[in-house]
Parts: C-alpha cells; sequence; structure tokens
C-alpha cells in the first residue's frame, strides 16, 4: 500500500501553497456582510476592481476568510516586482472604490500565506460572480484610466 496521500472522490485536491517563497505581500480586509445587500455590492466592486489591477501589475491575488461570522475576508496581494508593487498601489488609491489609507494595508503573516487560497474557492459564489464580471471588464477593455 501507498504512502501517497489521495484524494477522495469528489473531493478537489488541496492547491499546494507554492507561493510559500513570495516575499512582497500585503494584505487587505473586506467586510462582505450577508444581511447587508448594499455593503456587500460595494465590497464586491472593490474586490473586482482589486483583481483587475491585479492581473494588470502580474499580482498574485489570494484570500482567506478572516472571520466567517463576521464575513469578513483578508484579500492578500504578492509582488513579482517594486514597479508592480508601486503601480498595484497608484491604482489602488486612484479609484473610489479601492482607495484605502495606508494603515489599512497590512503585512500578513506566514501562517496566514500558507493558508491564503485563490479567491474562488474562499470569496461566496454570489460575490466572485461580480468580482469577476468587473475584473473582466476592467483588464479586457485595455485600458489604464479608471474611473
Amino acid at each position: 500500500m501507498s504512502n501517497t496521500p489521495t484524494t477522495p472522490p469528489g473531493s478537489t485536491p488541496p492547491v499546494p501553497p507554492f507561493w510559500n517563497n513570495e516575499d512582497d505581500w500585503i494584505v487587505l480586509i473586506e467586510f462582505l456582510r450577508r444581511d447587508d445587500d448594499e455593503g456587500r455590492a460595494r465590497g464586491a466592486e472593490s474586490i473586482g476592481y482589486m483583481l483587475g489591477f491585479a492581473r494588470m501589475t502580474d499580482t498574485r491575488m489570494l484570500a482567506l476568510v478572516g472571520d466567517a461570522e463576521a464575513d469578513i475576508y483578508e484579500l492578500m496581494f504578492s509582488f513579482s516586482s517594486a514597479e508592480n508593487k508601486a503601480e498595484f498601489l497608484r491604482l489602488l488609491h486612484s479609484n473610489d472604490a479601492t482607495d484605502c489609507e495606508d494603515n489599512e494595508i497590512l503585512i500578513p503573516r506566514q501562517d496566514e500565506i500558507e493558508a491564503a487560497q485563490p479567491i474562488a474557492r474562499v470569496l461566496p459564489e454570489d460575490v466572485m460572480q461580480q468580482v469577476t464580471v468587473i475584473a473582466t471588464m476592467l483588464f479586457d477593455g485595455g485600458s489604464k484610466v479608471i474611473q
């Protein structure tokens, strides 16, 4: 009998945290409360822009449930270069939906980075649908002009 771990039928195999060796990370917190439709829509819009900005700047974007009861999500970004990080932050601050104070941009702990997953595995399905639409329109629009 093999000691190789197997994935049970119907289960998704775990994603190996191959991003553990990446060393330039930030984390942003987003609230997606189920009891606040307007706030949830604003949060989804914000995340959609962040995903578009990440795609524009060759930035990895992952997520983690920060507090399931409070509908808090941690969005983590890893940068391939200092220039891409600067451009991502410029885009983040240039948009009303994503602009934040510098003290809201945090550095994740290593255990959070290791536990993070691709956003589609973490965000609620209804939010992910909105995020995908916004990011696709932004990225595929070919324009770096953010309204």
